[in-house]
């Protein structure tokens, strides 16, 4: 599988990081003694998408890119993948650095999505602000509707963008 069109590391990095004899060693399926790079991009696909379920709730994709840190982490998760995709035990470094970002209590990644973290040098999202439509109980029907009220609370002028979908779902 191709690389996604932003990935965060490269498979440079990843063997600077785990040696290029580790990364063969570690995603030479088919024994002939040279790294399947199909493998080592699936890996930082992967790495890559773990990073943008925490991270892109609160910044964009183009100013991830941009980030050492980002990068850093991503590589560290290529390789524990990468050593996770055969079932080889994980080095004991890579292990703990794994364990530091992706921890579900207190880990680096859980909260940079709470907003108990914040990525040196990368400025959040333009607009974090949750949307939402205004809802009102309409009494006059024998079972109670909920109906989306479009206008605002108030008449002055707004910038923030909405969304208008039109497929509503239905609770009967």
């Amino acid at each position: 599988m191709p690389l996604l069109s932003t990935t965060y590391c490269s498979v440079a990095d990843v063997q600077r990081l785990f040696s290029s004899a580790g990364v063969t060693d570690y995603a030479d399926h088919d024994d002939d003694g040279v790294a399947d790079t199909d493998v080592v991009e699936d890996c930082i696909n992967q790495a890559t998408e773990e990073i943008d379920a925490y991270a892109r709730q609160r910044y964009e994709q183009a100013k991830l890119s941009t980030s050492t840190l980002i990068n850093r982490w991503c590589t560290v998760l290529a390789v524990y993948f990468l050593c996770m995709r055969r079932g080889n035990t994980v080095p004991q470094s890579i292990a703990a650095e794994t364990e530091r970002i992706l921890d579900p209590d207190d880990g680096l990644l859980v909260r940079l999505s709470r907003g108990r973290y914040q990525l040196p040098g990368v400025p959040l999202r333009e607009d974090l602000r949750p949307s939402w439509s205004n809802l009102t109980i309409d009494r006059r029907y024998p079972r109670s509707k909920t109906r989306v009220v479009r206008t605002n609370s108030s008449d002055s002028p707004t910038k923030l963008t909405r969304d208008f979908e039109e497929a509503y779902p239905s609770y009967e």
